[in-house]
């Protein structure tokens, strides 16, 4: 299935322009993220999260002065748009009392709302120390998830390929990191999940259109690399983006209806994805041939 039929886009030709258009985005996101800075979640700042809702409307002011009497008068009241509390207290707030929040915090509001029956719909505790080695593991995850590409396609192409896919991941992963700072999204295990999983999916774009290049290549002689390279960036144009869209149906339906927790990663895979597909387009496939052009194979000399 054809979406976009015959097309000569000039992709390679413009690469200049593109190469603009990823630096001025991986800028602004690295600047949102060292300015702006992440809303980390429990996993990675240690401490204790409780989703409470209740069955009757409830005010802020009233679940704050049950916790100030239950000693926690500095933790963390958010309202969702579903009417549920979500209540964070830091590990400095419990005295590392992380597991016994929640048996504490069910407590008092049956104390403070006794006519109002409520429901414990998250429950999460993490120590400091289990929080610091979580951190440590995710970055460890990340360097070893984009070394492991850089050598597989590498070895499947050729070095030049392997270091535009993992330049590209990393310009996919500074964006989507970028977004999250700019939304506010929280920094849980489960996003770092699913930037996980499209470092996966956006490879997987960049190995089919290398593979269309490495074809094209070997077929064709009187053309030249930018040539060739943009005529397999148009041949995969359409399979690329019906990939791109079929998957996009299933993260924005998420995005709309899941629950909170799942919201947040479903945010990251449609930005991720939509990013990714972009950087297949317009970013692995032109950095090969402005490697080309500066450092040609010796065949092309």
């Amino acid at each position: 299935m054809k979406l976009f039929g015959d097309t000569n886009i000039p992709f390679v030709p413009k690469r200049r322009f593109f190469f603009l258009i990823s630096a001025c985005l991986v800028v602004v996101s690295v600047l949102l993220i060292v300015f702006k800075g992440f809303h980390y979640g429990v996993d990675f700042t240690g401490g204790g999260l409780v989703q409470v809702r209740f069955s009757a409307p409830v005010k802020i002011d009233a679940v704050r002065a049950a916790l100030t009497a239950m000693g926690e008068g500095g933790a963390s009241i958010q309202q969702t748009e579903t009417g549920d509390f979500l209540i964070r207290v830091k590990p400095s707030a419990k005295s590392g009392d992380e597991s016994g929040f929640s048996s504490r915090l069910r407590q008092q509001f049956a104390v403070s709302f006794p006519n109002i029956p409520f429901e414990v719909l998250r429950d999460e505790a993490v120590g400091p120390r289990i929080s610091k080695e979580l951190q440590s593991k995710v970055l460890i995850a990340v360097l070893i998830g984009l070394i492991g590409i850089l050598i597989y396609v590498s070895f499947r192409f050729d070095f030049r390929f392997g270091t535009g896919a993992a330049l590209a991941l990393i310009h996919d992963t500074l964006i989507i990191l970028g977004f999250c700072a700019l939304f506010n999204r929280e920094i849980t295990t489960t996003l770092i999940a699913a930037i996980l999983t499209l470092i996966g999916y956006s490879v997987n774009d960049s190995i089919v259109v290398s593979d269309r290049i490495r074809e094209a290549v070997k077929k064709i002689r009187k053309e030249s690399f930018p040539d060739i390279v943009n005529r397999a960036v148009n041949d995969t144009l359409s399979r690329t983006v019906i990939t791109a869209l079929t998957t996009l149906f299933v993260t924005i339906a998420l995005l709309i209806l899941a629950s909170a927790e799942i919201r947040d990663f479903a945010f990251a895979l449609t930005v991720g994805i939509v990013v990714g597909t972009y950087s297949s387009i317009f970013v692995v496939a032109n950095l090969v041939v402005e490697w080309e052009q500066k450092f040609p194979t010796r065949r092309r000399r």
